[in-house]
């Protein structure tokens, strides 16, 4: 261990890119079946082997509602959307302009997977959406790279926003989401 402590210290950056590659890629093979299950990606609210980052998938995979912004329930199981402003207990969430964070969406097991790219790692877990809300479930995992402040500090909001049930609010060309820690509005990535 003492040997690989000193490489990592060594090389620092370029080992902890590869070793992030590398869990990535074990991550997204796990999830397609192709490698035994080795106890999952670790997640903020537990850990859980079935969790797909849909932000790997290809958009031929599902196609989102014309416009992007979803017009009905089921207009939720394909989503590519970013985040374009929020606010929170504090203000307005400033850090939103240059460090977006996503909400992608896609079926799966007849389910539907979720899938958020933070300014840090990639959340990944299931979402439930009813009438009124947006609700991920409580076996989010996500990726492992290690990020330093304040891109950290903006995961762990990210994380906080999506471990409670979110009320959402769909208008012609944005989705928002909101609960007790903060409004969030979404656009069609790109756009």
């Amino acid at each position: 261990m003492a040997t690989l402590n000193a490489v990592i210290n060594l090389w620092g950056p370029a080992v902890k890119r590869h070793l992030f590659l590398l869990g990535a890629a074990l991550l997204l093979l796990s999830a397609c079946g192709t490698t035994p299950d080795a106890g999952g990606a670790a997640g903020a609210a537990g850990t859980t082997s079935d969790a797909t980052d849909v932000s790997t998938q290809t958009p031929t995979q599902c196609a989102p509602v014309a416009g992007g912004i979803p017009h009905s329930v089921k207009d939720f199981d394909c989503l590519n959307l970013s985040s374009v402003s929020g606010s929170d207990s504090t203000g307005e969430l400033a850090w939103l302009g240059n460090e977006p964070f996503t909400v992608m969406t896609m079926p799966r097991d007849g389910g539907v997977s979720f899938s958020s790219k933070t300014p840090c790692n990639t959340l990944m877990g299931q979402v439930e959406v009813s009438d009124t809300q947006f609700v991920v479930g409580s076996n989010l995992a996500m990726t492992m790279m290690a990020c330093q402040s304040p891109q950290s500090d903006y995961e762990k909001w990210v994380v906080k926003f999506f471990s409670t049930p979110l009320d959402y609010t769909l208008n012609a060309d944005s989705l928002i989401l909101s609960n007790t820690v903060g409004t969030v509005t979404f656009k069609p990535a790109g756009s």
